[in-house]
């Protein structure tokens, strides 16, 4: 048994993309006649493959909530869009306890789920709260690195943005 044959409880993740890598390597010659290898190595990964990209959803509804909170003059919503928060992050830590190879992926995750997430915010914003939509367009810049810090902030079950100013 390899060293490696508790992966699947330590780090789900690794572990499909491990399985997949060996039904790759699997020597043709010694393949079950009918079976096919490089399906089942595509459908493995793809395993892994959905539970990263929750992450990077998950992340992205975090990183939409908060912008919310920072530019959204929806006084009434604020106190929901906390709770959302609360519960995008618990679900976040509970995908990186299952997969610690995707907390060490955070920052890419981070990074797609912060362009997206900024997209939304932008256009939900010029829709409901016109004034609000100015004032993130000059906070926020289209491009460049995102306003809050992942770990500091994002991850951080003790921090929120402040409203915005009156």
């Amino acid at each position: 048994m390899p060293d490696d044959a508790g992966l699947h409880d330590r780090d789900w993740y690794a572990w499909t993309q491990d399985q997949a890598a060996r039904l790759r390597a699997w020597p043709e010659h010694l393949r079950p006649n009918g079976l096919d290898v490089e399906l089942l190595a595509e459908e493995v990964e793809e395993l892994g493959g959905s539970q990263r990209r929750a992450v990077e959803s998950l992340l992205r509804q975090v990183v939409i909530h908060c912008l919310k909170l920072e530019f959204h003059p929806a006084e009434e919503a604020r106190a929901h869009w906390m709770r959302e928060i609360d519960g995008f992050r618990a679900q976040v830590e509970t995908e990186f306890r299952d997969s610690p190879s995707l907390r060490a992926r955070r920052g890419t995750l981070f990074g797609q789920a912060w362009d997206k997430g900024l997209r939304i915010v932008r256009r939900e914003l010029e829709r409901e709260a016109p004034e609000a939509a100015r004032a993130f367009a000059v906070a926020v810049p289209a491009e460049g690195p995102p306003r809050y810090d992942l770990d500091a902030q994002v991850l951080n079950e003790d921090w929120y943005p402040a409203p915005p100013a009156p």
